[in-house]
């Protein structure tokens, strides 16, 4: 009995310091809470570098650019390097320029549902935009609002057909890397320098 005694002492003590720890660490955020504080920006202008790994490709693809948000839904994308590349979707329509190749062509995103759901897992998430995700993906969120991961995962065969996986992660309501993984095995992760207005 006192060997019992002892153990289940022994327990108490290997546990106490786990115990206090996760008294200390902050609460895991929810899909809601992430999506408010997302919510919360009216605008935001960033830098990034977008490592894009192929098959395809001898080395990795690295592009530099900015990207620009505004409320409720513009989003652009614009390549500086290598090339010089625009990407605008402004409510339903997309406009893709390239002006090294001097191409031009605009879209809407409604035409293209493939399309339209990999928009959506940027400009949704950026937006704060529960509904929209989910009309697209399933969620996944770890963490706590100063370290996140959101995960989603595509729910309509068109779009799994080009894209396995995105991984969005940040730190309160900024967004700081984003990870797509294709299904061709190709993978592009873009680091981003977020500034909110």
């Amino acid at each position: 009995m006192k060997g019992c005694a002892e153990l289940a002492l022994l327990v108490v003590l290997l546990a106490a310091p786990t115990a206090g720890n996760a008294a200390n660490s902050p609460p895991p955020l929810s899909i809601v809470e992430l999506m408010q504080m997302l919510a919360s920006v009216e605008s935001a202008n960033a830098r990034f570098v977008e490592t894009r790994h192929s098959a395809l490709l001898k080395a990795p693809l690295v592009l530099k650019g900015t990207l620009t948000y505004r409320r409720p839904d513009r989003v652009e994308k614009h390549v500086l390097a290598p090339y010089d590349e625009r990407i605008a979707v402004d409510g339903g329509r997309l406009t893709f320029e390239n002006r090294t190749h001097n191409r031009r062509k605009t879209m809407s995103v409604s035409g293209a549902p493939g399309l339209a759901a990999l928009i959506e897992s940027i400009r949704a998430t950026r937006a704060g935009d529960l509904p929209a995700l989910q009309r697209y993906y399933a969620l996944q969120v770890e963490g706590h609002r100063g370290q996140w991961t959101l995960t989603l995962k595509p729910l309509d065969s068109r779009t799994a057909d080009y894209v396995v996986s995105l991984e969005l992660s940040g730190a309160g309501a900024r967004i700081g890397r984003i990870t797509i993984e294709e299904a061709s095995g190709d993978r592009s992760v873009m680091e981003i320098s977020e500034q909110h207005g």
